[in-house]
């Protein structure tokens, strides 16, 4: 299972996910990314992604290609953005302690759980 939660963020839009980046629900996140106008600060936030896969890897990739910029706290998911020469923004803080500090923060906009049916 997938989540995706997306933040809009003072000067930012930002992106977490959770679980495993693997198959329909890597194409899904693709799919969602490329229907919205990417701002010029987008993060994803890939610090609680447990496991992807050749799919999952190949969108990565496609986010950084249209500017994604990347919060990697775990090991997991530092090695990943490292193997895939993904930019990490460096002493970020996590897109949920954004989300906190941001004093005029507006409503979760888009929020979406993906289940294997």
């Amino acid at each position: 299972m997938l989540r995706m939660d997306f933040h809009e963020l003072p000067d930012s839009f930002a992106m977490r996910m959770e679980g495993r980046f693997v198959g329909d629900f890597a194409e899904h996140a693709r799919m969602l990314v490329a229907r919205s106008k990417v701002p010029s600060s987008f993060v994803a936030d890939l610090s609680d992604v447990t496991f992807d896969d050749a799919t999952g890897e190949e969108v990565l990739v496609w986010f950084k290609e249209v500017g994604v910029k990347f919060v990697a706290d775990s090991a997991y998911s530092a090695d990943v953005c490292d193997r895939l020469q993904l930019p990490i923004l460096n002493d970020s803080p996590s897109v949920a302690e954004l989300d906190r500090a941001a004093v005029h923060r507006r409503p979760l906009t888009i929020k979406t759980r993906i289940a294997a049916s």
